[in-house]
């Protein structure tokens, strides 16, 4: 029978170009730029779409997706086949002009990072971020643009999170999420990835943030502590898709790895066939989550979590307190580097 999903997902990154240098960024080359395969890309996500009779979700970023001068053009086509889209941004480069332009073009929502209040946000994204982020929240919110804020956690603000939901619910944000800072454990010399404990604790505030409808806990292991029962699994090898600026091509941008490029092979060829796409699908339920009670929902929880943890993401989400988990992948990975 033939794979089909009820939605889909493609994360475009138009652009590595960027105005902030923040301190957890992923994001290792700032040159990368799409200037012309906008064509292509749609074409392919167009296939992608009718192959698997979904709706397709278009969400453009980069780098600064407002950086690229064809933003806007890229976000009318797809909006003209039938996509959903949204923009992944740091907030800074909106104003009332590039707001009135984003509702021009139909964009179905925009998501904007705040990681802390002003003096954190700032220490993490540089200083005066805080302010023009805010600045365009107000600007897209006045044009009635659906706007979230992402909060990416880690060590030095994951105490922000209830002082943060306070002044989003202040500003008429429409939702604040957060999820977990991702940096391979060999990489992570400052230190900045929650221990599991941290996380945990981090879930706990947010379930009761979530009960006053300040934060939403939908991602990943997020759900233990929370009465909103609405349970994530990771996308990764499924109904997602990540296209870089330079047309490579990625099950998650959290997890490094490239199955391709677009210049290459066509991204429903490199879903379907590509072995690390395969292999990402027929994982299934890890061992060690089997007996849990919310193994068919969460299949194991994050794993670009595991992978950067552990150098595995066939294994158990290791910040879940419910999996039982093999005491010797982390020791395997300090000495090696993998497992």
């Amino acid at each position: 029978m033939e794979q089909t999903y009820r939605d889909f997902t493609l994360q475009w990154h138009i652009t590595h170009r960027c105005n902030l240098r923040c301190r957890h960024c992923y994001q290792d080359d700032y040159s990368a730029f799409d200037s012309d395969g906008a064509k292509l890309v749609l074409d392919q996500f167009s296939e992608v779409m009718k192959a698997y009779n979904c709706v397709g979700r278009l969400n453009l970023t980069g780098g600064e997706p407002l950086t690229h001068p064809k933003l806007f053009d890229i976000l009318h086509e797809a909006r003209a086949r039938g996509m959903r889209t949204g923009v992944l941004t740091n907030g800074t480069l909106i104003g009332e002009w590039e707001a009135r332009r984003l509702k021009a073009s139909g964009v179905d929502y925009v998501q904007v990072s705040l990681d802390g209040c002003e003096k954190t946000h700032d220490k993490i994204r540089g200083k005066g971020s805080f302010d023009r982020a805010v600045n365009g929240i107000i600007a897209l919110r006045a044009q009635g643009i659906f706007t979230s804020v992402s909060f990416t956690a880690q060590r030095q603000n994951q105490r922000e999170l209830a002082r943060l939901a306070r002044y989003c619910d202040s500003l008429g944000a429409d939702k604040l999420w957060f999820d977990r800072v991702v940096i391979p454990a060999d990489e992570d010399k400052e230190q900045l990835t929650l221990s599991a404990p941290e996380f945990q604790r981090l879930c706990r505030t947010a379930a009761r943030l979530n009960r006053r409808g300040k934060v939403f806990c939908g991602r990943s292991l997020q759900f233990l502590p929370c009465k909103n029962k609405l349970i994530y699994h990771c996308a990764a090898g499924e109904n997602l898709l990540i296209v870089l600026a330079n047309g490579d091509v990625m099950p998650c941008r959290r997890l490094p790895l490239v199955i391709g490029s677009v210049h290459e092979t066509d991204l429903l060829t490199l879903h379907r066939q590509h072995p690390v796409m395969q292999e990402l699908r027929g994982i299934g339920i890890p061992q060690g989550c089997q007996a849990c009670q919310y193994a068919e929902t969460c299949r194991g929880g994050s794993k670009c979590i595991a992978y950067a943890k552990t150098g595995r993401y066939d294994i158990p989400d290791p910040d879940c307190p419910l999996a039982k988990k093999d005491p010797t992948l982390f020791f395997q990975h300090a000495e090696s580097g993998s497992v």
